[in-house]
């Protein structure tokens, strides 16, 4: 056709009296060409249509209502902020110059918030009066807040409630909207492991559909925040303290370091702006002291030793990658005679990631290498026995409670709830039910697998009487039994039955 149009173009326009057509022909041609314009100017149209037509599609197909939120099952978090203001921050990235990613500058929004269950509002904040009603909404997180597109939040509520509707007892200003890295289960999955290795809290969460200024955001966990709560959450007395060990402690305005090891620690209880210069010089003694007691033979007057037997053994049945992160967290229920106890476990986006090995913690946090390594073998002997008490029972009742959530109700709400989210954000995932069977088959490999790794724990001492292992097919162990990786790992390992330093 390109060529047909240059030849009537040089007819029409380049006008040759030496031309070989005639008037007639031209009259003809002209009329053709007139024809084809118009039929490319109707394609082009129909094209513009199509085009307006699929971007209405997309529109109404991103716009869900309340109404529709309300039949798929899942609680429906509103959240409805004054003018329809949207929270902002600050992006903090490596490529920046900084040294991880996260936010700092992040706006609290006022509005209202309320939960619906179908037809039945389980809370309602109310409209925003500060210090009577309603609340305000932020960004939270390190890098899942740089993540594009779909953000966590953090709300506090100006009045104490239990947002879940479940008891006036779990009344709390501070809540969360979670969203997964990547679709999966792994924030139920990891607090139910939590759970039952008896951690002092398991934070209750429900999942549920977020409709922000009448836009669709998709499948959150609404979620108990970590912070203290003498009747309901971590509990510590008023003098007492909870602290993190937190690599983001630069973008924080307190925070406090052992002389010893130079681990860095930021607050959750008291709020930083509460804090005392007494208060930090007594923190910074007491986690010297600690520090020193892990390297030395008394580290059991200074830690709860069943605590942090269970917080290991928690992330060793999850098979946690990330080591190095932050959401660790210490209880210290007072000034006087209390000892530094593990909170609960958080942050499960790197479970079921070492299917041949222990969690990454055992070679990467300096506290746990320390507890492994020591000739004081106290905590050794309690993360053992606490191993054995659990493992008849833990694995079946997981298979059970993930049997129990695929045949419920909410399973079923949440399959079409993730669906939705999946077109919301453009991507896509697997199934409900195909995420519980690869939970299932992860803990029914795990437990042969931590069984023969605890058992080489159990049988093999110290450097002073080396036990030689077995052939193992080149895997690496410590001195423990523990499986490592050579390449990453410092200090004695045995190799195919030879003790040698790995530098």
């Amino acid at each position: 056709m390109q060529t047909r149009c240059l030849s009537i173009a040089k007819i029409v326009f380049f006008h040759d009296k030496h031309s070989v057509y005639n008037k007639k022909t031209q009259h003809i041609i002209i009329l053709d060409f007139i024809f084809v314009l118009l039929q490319t100017i109707m394609n082009i149209r129909r094209l513009f249509i199509f085009i307006s037509l699929a971007f209405s599609c997309l529109a109404q197909a991103q716009h869900i209502s309340l109404e529709t939120l309300k039949r798929i099952g899942l609680p429906v978090v509103v959240v409805e902020t004054i003018d329809a203001e949207e929270p902002t921050c600050e992006y903090l990235t490596i490529e920046d110059g900084y040294p991880g990613n996260t936010i700092r500058n992040a706006t609290k929004v006022p509005g209202r918030v309320y939960v619906m269950e179908g037809n039945d509002t389980i809370y309602d904040s109310g409209n925003y009066e500060e210090d009577i009603s309603g609340m305000t909404i932020k960004l939270r997180g390190n890098s899942s807040a740089v993540i594009p597109d779909k953000k966590p939040f953090k709300i506090k509520l100006q009045k104490k409630a239990d947002m879940l509707g479940e008891d006036e007892k779990y009344n709390d200003k501070n809540w969360l909207l979670l969203k997964e890295e990547f679709p999966s289960l792994n924030l139920m999955v990891g607090l139910k492991v939590n759970e039952l290795v008896g951690l002092q809290w398991t934070p209750r969460f429900k999942y549920v559909n977020l409709l922000f200024n009448g836009d669709y955001r998709g499948v959150y966990m609404l979620c108990e925040a970590v912070n203290r709560n003498t009747d309901c959450r971590l509990d510590v007395s008023k003098n007492g303290f909870i602290f993190e060990l937190d690599p983001y402690w630069w973008n924080e305005d307190v925070y406090f370091q052992s002389n010893v090891l130079g681990y860095k620690y930021t607050f959750k209880y008291p709020d930083a702006e509460d804090v005392t210069e007494e208060q930090l010089q007594y923190l910074i003694d007491f986690m010297s002291d600690v520090d020193n007691a892990l390297y030395g033979n008394n580290y059991e007057k200074y830690i709860d030793i069943e605590s942090f037997a269970s917080w290991m053994l928690g992330h060793d049945i999850l098979g946690t990658y990330d080591a190095s992160g932050s959401n660790i967290f210490f209880t210290k229920y007072d000034t006087l005679h209390s000892k530094l106890t593990m909170a609960n476990m958080w942050d499960f986006d790197t479970i079921e990631m070492t299917p041949d090995t222990f969690s990454v913690i055992h070679d990467f946090d300096v506290h746990f290498l320390a507890l492994f390594q020591n000739p004081n073998e106290t905590f050794i002997f309690a993360y053992i026995n606490r191993w054995k008490e659990l493992s008849e029972t833990l694995f079946d009742d997981m298979f059970q409670f993930l049997d129990d959530f695929g045949k419920s109700p909410t399973a079923t709400a949440l399959n079409k709830s993730m669906q939705m989210d999946y077109r919301r954000w453009e991507t896509y995932g697997p199934t409900v039910a195909e995420i519980i069977a690869s939970n299932k088959q992860w803990f029914a490999e795990r437990k042969p697998y931590l069984d023969s790794a605890i058992h080489y724990m159990e049988t093999t001492t110290a450097i002073k009487t080396p036990v030689i292992l077995p052939k193992t097919n080149g895997m690496t162990y410590n001195l423990h039994g523990m499986p490592v990786q050579e390449d990453k790992y410092k200090g004695f390992i045995i190799k195919d039955g030879r003790l040698r330093i790995s530098k």
